[in-house]
């Protein structure tokens, strides 16, 4: 069963305001980790399976996973510019 997405608003208009490469780093990130997204990200600190770090190319989100509703909730985004 595939996972939904969540973004706050504010956390849009980040997503937004970025260039198109790095908007298509995400949709990357976000698309391979619908379907199981501990597979596709990596612990944000201490591994609890929930608060998880997905990266590619450019870009790092950091999301909250819940499982019990199956839901991928982007808290944070980083980009590094180039």
């Amino acid at each position: 069963m595939t996972y939904r997405l969540r973004l706050d608003p504010t956390v849009h208009a980040i997503y937004a305001a970025l260039p198109e490469q790095a908007r298509r780093d995400i949709a990357v990130i976000l698309l391979d980790a619908l379907e199981d997204p501990l597979a596709h990200s990596t612990p944000y600190g201490e591994d609890d399976g929930i608060m998880r770090t997905l990266a590619h190319g450019y870009v790092a989100l950091a999301a909250l996973i819940g499982h019990e509703s199956r839901t991928i909730t982007v808290v944070q985004i980083n980009y590094v510019g180039r």
